[in-house]
């Protein structure tokens, strides 16, 4: 009894960790995005507003948003409320169900494209979201391991884990992005970008898009899988196939992002879908780095319970 009191316990640490870091993590990208726009709005001189985008300004007010939610305690609750009501994981699935419809309303209605292409193109906003929800799926799968029932699953998530490191660092280019160093002489000559990253070496470089349109296709087939084999009862929470099969909740996020990638083959290929440009990529990107996060938390959060339940773990 005593044993399961202690994995409760850490359960329960866990989910307020994951609650508090959470809302400091919103909390800083609302001040960032609040700060832009703040920015802008003096870096205008006399004219004020009146140079700023409407984008810019709408911005400006999802970061105050964000700030509001935050220091209201609504961030954690909605976390804690989440990680401890399976049910509610349909709100999860729903998000960028409902998202998407004024995503493409807003597209259509683009005029200054250049703008656009630079909030969301490679070391914007959006990258740099991916980039840290990869980097800190890596390190919770890495503490989730921990709790393992054999070495063979640990040595699986603990792979899992290295991998998600190597994605995220992929993405800043080992820190080159953020420190603005050269490239090394080797790297840059083979390096279709001159970058210090593996992803943009030029012997695969341009397949590297359909690698990754199958990627998301593959992981959206198996977190339809995994709904369905949980809803049948026949996982073992803590087994193997129920660390590899994502939740259910994350089909849609794997299924949008292949949706769209499929589109930057297509434009790669010639192709032109009108309302579709290659840079939005980083939009795809972004949605599979969510869809992973989400099942690391869940991983994260179930390991401890792993090795004392022999139950089938609740359905998606």
């Amino acid at each position: 009894m005593g044993a399961g009191m202690s994995r409760s316990a850490l359960v329960e640490e866990r989910k307020h960790f994951l609650a508090r870091s959470l809302g400091i993590f919103i909390a800083l990208l609302g001040l960032a995005m609040l700060g832009v726009l703040v920015a802008n709005v003096l870096g205008n001189g006399t004219a004020g507003v009146r140079n700023v985008s409407w984008a810019q300004i709408l911005q400006g007010c999802l970061g105050a948003l964000f700030l509001a939610l935050v220091i209201r305690g609504d961030v954690a609750r909605a976390v804690l409320a989440l990680a401890n009501d399976s049910a509610k994981r349909l709100n999860i699935f729903l998000i960028p169900l409902m998202i998407w419809p004024f995503f493409l309303l807003y597209r259509v209605q683009i005029s200054d494209l250049k703008s656009y292409l630079r909030r969301i193109s490679e070391g914007s906003l959006v990258e740099w979201l991916g980039f840290l929800l990869l980097l800190a799926a890596a390190c919770l799968l890495w503490k989730a391991a921990v709790q393992a029932s054999s070495n063979g699953l640990k040595l699986l998530i603990r792979s899992g884990s290295v991998g998600l490191f190597v994605l995220s660092m992929e993405e800043m280019s080992w820190g080159q992005m953020i420190f603005n160093w050269g490239t090394p002489a080797t790297l840059n000559e083979h390096n279709v970008q001159h970058e210090t990253n593996i992803h943009n070496l030029s012997f695969w470089h341009s397949h590297t898009w359909t690698v990754a349109a199958c990627v998301f296709t593959l992981l959206f087939l198996l977190s339809v899988c995994g709904f369905l084999v949980r809803c049948s009862g026949s996982i073992r929470l803590g087994s193997w196939i129920d660390v590899i099969l994502p939740l259910g909740c994350t089909a849609s996020y794997f299924g949008v992002a292949a949706l769209m990638y499929w589109g930057v083959v297509a434009e790669k290929n010639g192709i032109d879908l009108i309302y579709l440009h290659t840079r939005e990529q980083e939009i795809a990107e972004f949605l599979f780095a969510v869809g992973v996060f989400i099942h690391v938390v869940y991983l994260y959060l179930s390991q401890p319970d792993m090795s004392s339940v022999d139950s089938v773990s609740s359905g998606n």
